[in-house]
């Protein structure tokens, strides 16, 4: 505002001019954050924007466990939706105009200035439908029919169970693998991505993908963690079983149990926050050797959207959940690298078979025969969230497949399963013949 002289030589006030008005209906009229333009007749942000428009279209009907007078800010927005709701309706939001603009969408006709918007990203019902297929597939090629323990404390028959040793944790890695190049199958935005970067991401985060399967598995159990092929790891295992010969079975197995289990139960995480997370994961814009960094970015980005908002309208009880799940992402990559180290000298020592998927996906070295000629890989001391050698071979199969100099013997594995299965495939052809070799400890 500036000062002028009136027509008596007195100062007056000059008028502000239109864009301090602007300025001062920035925040949202809800909960006080930044708002981005008025929404159903009211200044907001795209949150309460997005909360108004579900309550209005699925017509919830929700209640106050205090006195409604809860406190609706920038943080404490999510903890009590009824009083989000009557402080939406109060700031001046207008259930005609979400019904409106629901008519306005579904008779505008296409035009170059509302394009389609590509990069929505898979909606919810998609991603639990590909988490639901690949437990079924994990079931029927794992022969697992999961129970839930009839005992409080998780208890389980162990008569019924092998404990797992290193061939047997091995051989239930492959399989959940192949699985999960299945589940990314299932998703238009995956398969439109080029081969490389399909590629790309599986190679990336193929480790937390199978910790994640793992505890999903075992979260009614306690000290058990159930593996894929209906095998366990115990954190008192019987003595001379499998796995205390192979004590690093058990060092990783009671991080997974501790770190990973525990958390999950403690936040009461749901199978559909679940496959949430694991897409969230997968999405990973800064996986090595990713060209196409934009458009897994906004998917990545998508996806969180819509778990915040499942949280939103169906976890309300839970303050802070949607951070508790974030939070479990730094414990899920550290298990996952020390469980690739293990897996590195399981290779260099020959102490189980490490397969041509195993080698490829969590090595990235070159597919020669096991027979313990072939020249061990360097231990990798790569970025987070690349488990590649630093030396890795051009030759290797899941190496981009513009590369020019290619081994005549290699197989390309990874890359033919990305071309060649078919959702009504028969999956029992995962399943590998028991090894011979002896389950010595690393």
């Amino acid at each position: 505002m500036g000062m002028g002289a009136g027509a008596a030589g007195g100062p007056v006030l000059a008028l502000p001019g239109p864009g301090v008005n602007a300025a001062l209906s920035q925040t949202c009229a809800i909960c006080s954050d930044r708002a981005t333009g008025k929404h159903y007749g009211a200044a907001s942000c795209d949150g309460c924007k997005g909360f108004f428009r579900r309550s209005v279209r699925k017509n919830h009907q929700y209640t106050c466990r205090f006195q409604r007078k809860c406190p609706i800010d920038r943080d404490k927005r999510n903890q009590c939706r009824y009083c989000r709701l009557r402080k939406c309706f109060r700031a001046g939001m207008k259930k005609e105009a979400v019904q409106n603009e629901r008519d306005r969408i579904s008779c505008r006709r296409p035009s170059n200035e509302d394009p389609p918007d590509k990069n929505k990203g898979p909606s919810k019902e998609d991603v639990v439908k590909a988490d639901a297929r690949a437990e079924m597939l994990s079931k029927h090629v794992g022969g697992l029919e999961l129970q839930q323990p009839d005992s409080p404390n998780g208890e389980i028959d162990l008569s019924t169970k092998r404990i797992a040793g290193i061939n047997d944790v091995c051989d239930s890695m492959r399989e959940q693998l192949l699985i999960l190049i299945e589940w990314a199958k299932c998703f238009d935005e995956f398969k439109a991505l080029s081969l490389d970067d399909q590629v790309a991401l599986l190679r990336a985060h193929a480790g937390e993908h199978l910790l994640l399967g793992v505890a999903r598995r075992s979260r009614n159990f306690t000290d058990v963690l159930l593996l894929g092929n209906d095998c366990i790891i115990m954190r008192n295992c019987p003595e001379g079983s499998n796995q205390q010969d192979n004590l690093d079975i058990s060092k990783v197995g009671i991080r997974v149990m501790d770190e990973l289990v525990k958390p999950f139960q403690k936040i009461k995480i749901d199978d559909t926050e679940f496959a949430f997370l694991k897409a969230i994961v997968f999405f990973d814009p800064n996986a090595k050797g990713l060209s196409d960094q934009k458009t897994v970015r906004e998917l990545r980005h998508n996806i969180q959207i819509k778990l915040e908002n499942h949280i939103s309208d169906h976890r309300c009880d839970l303050p802070g959940h949607f951070g508790d799940i974030l939070l479990m992402l730094p414990a899920l990559q550290s298990i996952s690298w020390q469980m690739v180290e293990q897996i590195q000298f399981v290779r260099l020592f020959g102490v189980a078979h490490i397969d041509n998927l195993l080698q490829e996906i969590f090595l990235g070295g070159t597919t020669s025969e096991m027979n313990g000629t072939a020249t061990p890989l360097p231990i990798s001391n790569t970025a987070p969230g690349s488990y590649m050698s630093s030396n890795e071979s051009p030759s290797s199969p899941l190496t981009p497949a513009n590369t020019d100099d290619l081994s005549p013997q290699t197989d390309q594995m990874p890359v033919m399963i990305l071309r060649d299965l078919t959702p009504n495939q028969d999956f029992r052809y995962f399943k590998q013949e028991p090894s011979l070799e002896p389950e010595t400890s690393f």
